[in-house]
């Protein structure tokens, strides 16, 4: 079963991409925690509105001249990394905070974990649907 051509497991795979990729930046922030002269970086916020107008709608066929067509699909990456507003710089010019880090790694775990469990729901309510899910 292809699951992309469902928009709701197309914007839970994006979720869960996201979270991944930005455990990525925060894992290298924590790693360069004692580099000099290194500032931390983050993924911008995941915006649930583009990702909804993002994700791949099914073609509708229209029929009638009063059916609506359907939307026009626009995939783009979501990645884009930018400079957070630094409050603390070290001495030597580092301005990694690991408090303020590790909360972010754990909201970031949180967030994953719900997109996963959305995602495991909703294959087990699929399959109860076509009358496998026993």
């Amino acid at each position: 079963m292809d699951f992309d051509q469902y928009t709701l497991f197309t914007m839970i795979k994006s979720r869960m991409n996201w979270a991944g990729q930005r455990q990525e930046v925060l894992a290298r922030n924590i790693a360069n925690a004692d580099t000099p002269a290194y500032k931390p970086r983050d993924l911008a916020p995941l915006n649930f509105k583009k990702v909804l107008q993002d994700a791949a709608m099914p073609e509708v066929a229209v029929t009638d001249p009063s059916h609506q067509a359907g939307l026009p699909v626009n995939t783009k990456a979501f990645r884009v990394d930018k400079q957070r507003n630094i409050s603390e710089t070290a001495p030597n010019g580092n301005a990694v905070t690991l408090e303020d880090e590790m909360l972010k790694v754990g909201d970031t775990k949180g967030a994953y974990d719900l997109a996963a469990n959305l995602f495991q729901k909703h294959v087990k309510m699929m399959r109860t649907a076509i009358g496998g899910g026993r």
